[in-house]
């Protein structure tokens, strides 16, 4: 197995970008654990989320291995038909859990419909967007949302954090970028949507509001988008 040129930029980003992507799921399965130890009887609500969380972070953990294999797929999306309430199901099993430790509301709004895409970017970019809602957000609460939009279909994450400046709103997609220095990010989840972004051929979107919060969105075509 070949390993990577962490000396070439473009490989070195790219793997610590798997590596910030695994972190969400083994985050989850820790609180899921804890919750398991209180409380043995929780058990048969618990394991299908903890079940999720594997499956994502063993998803994960492959695309790292092909990575380092020099098989990674990334230059050419592998697109297919996503059941939309599937994967709104397997995103709050990972970042539920993440919301309420930290005291905030989760909510999600979705529609009974598929979308055609690459499903590894679209979890890659919607966990992304998640993880910075929340790690930015300090009271309030995140909601994920799918709407029907004119121009097709819309992923957005909306969080009460503390807004962003209009002099922000194009720096932070650039990686490495990091307004404060809370948390433990390494600044590399919204450059990771951006690539996404042009990979999928996919709109990414921003309002935000000094004080108030931000809501991201990727927006996907109607030719995307199945019923």
């Amino acid at each position: 197995m070949a390993a990577p040129d962490l000396s070439h930029p473009d490989e070195a980003r790219q793997l610590a970008a798997v590596a910030h992507d695994l972190r969400q799921p083994l985050d989850a399965l820790a609180i899921y654990l804890e919750l398991l130890a209180q409380d043995p009887a929780q058990a048969p609500e618990l394991a299908p989320r903890m079940a999720r969380a594997i499956a994502l972070a063993q998803g994960l953990a492959q695309s790292l291995q092909d990575f380092a294999a020099g098989r990674e797929q990334g230059a050419t999306p592998v697109r297919a038909d996503i059941h939309i309430p599937t994967l709104l199901a397997e995103l709050a099993a990972v970042y539920e859990p993440l919301a309420r430790r930290q005291g905030l509301r989760w909510r999600v709004h979705g529609i009974e419909a598929t979308l055609n895409t690459d499903p590894t970017w679209l979890r890659r970019m919607l966990g992304n967007l998640l993880a910075n809602a929340l790690r930015y957000t300090a009271q309030g609460g995140v909601l994920l949302a799918v709407r029907r939009r004119a121009a097709g279909i819309a992923f957005e994450v909306w969080d009460t954090g503390r807004g962003l400046a209009a002099a922000d709103r194009q720096r932070i997609f650039e990686p490495f970028v990091r307004l404060t220095s809370a948390g433990e990010g390494a600044g590399l989840g919204l450059a990771v949507v951006r690539e996404g972004a042009q990979r999928l051929g996919c709109e990414v979107t921003l309002r935000s509001r000094s004080g108030r919060g931000s809501v991201f969105a990727l927006v996907f075509s109607r030719s995307s988008a199945g019923r």
